[in-house]
Parts: structure tokens; sequence; C-alpha cells
């Protein structure tokens, strides 16, 4: 669980720099590219808050209606790949979720910003 807290603000850091660097050179504005990481950096790990959640949902219902996670005569080796079949699925869902939502803030406040350096 560490490592998946780790790795997922590891992602939301990079693509947060992405966006400070595009606002920085587009804005040609330091102080705009630092807000635009800051919203990207946030945004981020609030998808991967929601991509956590649906991930949990969808192990919780998977766990419920799949009849094949409550056969108890599947081997050690069975359980495992099932195990990490749920894992997997929900390790991606959080992934998803910080990237997605990384890019949503970043892209929201460098629009933001160039309309507003357009009207002043």
């Amino acid at each position: 669980m560490i490592r998946l807290i780790l790795l997922t603000v590891t992602i939301a850091a990079l693509i947060g720099i992405i966006f400070f660097v595009l606002a920085t050179v587009r804005l040609k504005n330091f102080k705009y590219g630092l807000l635009t990481f800051l919203w990207s950096f946030i945004f981020a790990l609030f998808g991967s808050g929601i991509g956590f959640f649906l991930g949990w949902l969808w192990y919780k219902w998977t766990l419920r209606t799949d009849p094949s996670f409550s056969n108890p005569n599947l081997s050690g080796l069975s359980q495992g790949v099932m195990a990490g079949y749920l894992i997997t699925v929900w390790f991606f869902c959080v992934q998803t979720g910080t990237i997605l939502g990384g890019i949503w803030g970043g892209v929201r406040k460098l629009r933001y910003y160039q309309t507003r350096n357009k009207t002043t």
C-alpha cells in the first residue's frame, strides 16, 4: 500500500512538473507556472482518491458476485492469481484517476490563466 501511495504521488508530481514547464513557457510567468503545478497536483491526488474508491467498489462487487471467489476447492495458486487480478484492476483505477485528474487540473488552470492574461 505504501508503494501505491508513493507511486501515485510521484506520478502526480511528474504531471504537475510537465504543466509547470508548459505554463512557464507559454505564459512567460513563473508564478502562474507554480499555480498551474499546484492545481495539477491537487487534482491528480483528487483523481487518485476517486480511482481508489471506484476500484474498491469494483473489488467488493466482484468478490460478492463472482462464484469462483467463494469456491473453497481452488488451489493456492488459483487464489493468488485471482487476488493479483483484483489488485491489478484496482491499481489501474487509481493510476488512471491520478493521470486524468492531473491532466484535467493542469489544462483547466492553464486555460484560465491564458484567458486571464488576454483580458488584462
